[in-house]
C-alpha cells in the first residue's frame, strides 16, 4: 500500500510540474483564469444574442443552465480527455513511458496521479469560471446563492463524477497504449461528441427523441444533471424549454444511476486496461513513435 501511494503522490507532483512549467506561477494562475472564463463568456454573448434575435422569448434561466455546465464540463475535459493525452505526450514527446512501465512505480497507479494533477486543475478553472459569473450576471447569482446551494449532494455528485471521469478516461488512455500520435484525434472527436450530446449547451428537452436516448446513454449527462441540480435546484415548471427527460427524477435516483453506471464502468476500464496493457507490451506499442 505504502508503494501505491508513493506513486500516487509522485504521480500527481510530475502531473503538475508538466502542467505548469511553462510559465511562471502567476502567468498560470492567469491561464487558468482566463481560458475557462473566456469560453463561458462566448456562450453568454450567444445567449443574448439569441435572446434579442428572438424578441426575449428565450427564458432567462437558460443563462445559468448554459453557464454551469459549462463550467463543469471543464472537469470532464481535464480528467477524462487529459488522461489519454497523457499516454500521448510520455511517448510521443517526452519519450518515457516506457521507462515509466519498467519501473518500479505501478504503471496504472502513475496514471491515476497524472489524473489528479488533472482534476486540481480542472476544479479550480471551474471554480473562477463560476465566481465570475456570480460577479458579472444578476441571472447566475439570482439562481445560485449560498443557502440554496445543496451542499451534501454536491459533494456526493462530484465525489462519483471523478470516479466515473477518471474510468472513462482510463478506457481511453488503455485505447491510446495501442495507438500511435493519432490516438490524440481519438477525444477530440470524443470530446465533441460528449459535449453536444450531454446536455452542456443543448438542454436535451430540444433534442430530437433518437439523440435523447444516445444522450442518456452517456453517464456525463446524469453527472452534469446533478451538478446543476445541487447547484441551482430543480428546473422550475416556467422554464418549459430547459425540461428534458431528467427533469422530473430526484437527486437519490440521480444519484443511484451514476453510481451503478461508475461501478460498471470501473470495472470496464479495469478489464480493458489489463488487456491493452499486456498488448502494448507484447507489440512493442509502449515504445513506438510517430518519430518527430
Amino acid at each position: 500500500m505504502h508503494q501505491y501511494l508513493r506513486t500516487l503522490k509522485l504521480a500527481a507532483w510530475l502531473g503538475w510540474q508538466l502542467e505548469t512549467n511553462w510559465a511562471s506561477p502567476a502567468l498560470f494562475a492567469l491561464y487558468m483564469f482566463i481560458k475557462p472564463v473566456c469560453g463561458s463568456l462566448m456562450l453568454v454573448c450567444m445567449f443574448y444574442a439569441a435572446r434579442f434575435a428572438t424578441g426575449g422569448r428565450v427564458p432567462s434561466e437558460f443563462l445559468p443552465y448554459l453557464y454551469i455546465s459549462n463550467a463543469c464540463f471543464g472537469l470532464v475535459g481535464t480528467v477524462m480527455f487529459g488522461l489519454s493525452y497523457g499516454v500521448i505526450r510520455d511517448r510521443e514527446q517526452y519519450r518515457m513511458l516506457k521507462y515509466v512501465y519498467i519501473s518500479p512505480a505501478h504503471f496504472q497507479t502513475y496514471f491515476v496521479g497524472r489524473g489528479l494533477a488533472r482534476a486540481a486543475e480542472g476544479t479550480a478553472g471551474g471554480v473562477l469560471n463560476i465566481a465570475t459569473g456570480l460577479l458579472l450576471f444578476a441571472d447566475l447569482r439570482s439562481a445560485i446563492g449560498w443557502t440554496g446551494i445543496a451542499w451534501g449532494w454536491l459533494a456526493l455528485y462530484l465525489a462519483i463524477g471523478l470516479a466515473m471521469l477518471w474510468a472513462c478516461g482510463m478506457i481511453l488512455a488503455a485505447a491510446c497504449l495501442n495507438m500511435t500520435r493519432n490516438g490524440m484525434f481519438l477525444s477530440e472527436g470524443i470530446g465533441g461528441i460528449v459535449y453536444l450530446l450531454s446536455g452542456v449547451v443543448f438542454p436535451l428537452g430540444v433534442l430530437p427523441h433518437w439523440v435523447q436516448w444516445i444522450s442518456l446513454a452517456l453517464p456525463t449527462t446524469y453527472w452534469l444533471e446533478g451538478m446543476r441540480r445541487a447547484l441551482m435546484g430543480p428546473v422550475p415548471e416556467s422554464a418549459g424549454m430547459l425540461r428534458g427527460p431528467l427533469a422530473n427524477w430526484e437527486n437519490g435516483q440521480l444519484a443511484l444511476a451514476m453510481a451503478f453506471t461508475t461501478i460498471g464502468l470501473v470495472i470496464a476500464a479495469q478489464l480493458f486496461w489489463q488487456w491493452s496493457e499486456r498488448r502494448a507490451w507484447r507489440l512493442g506499442r509502449l515504445e513506438e513513435n510517430a518519430g518527430v
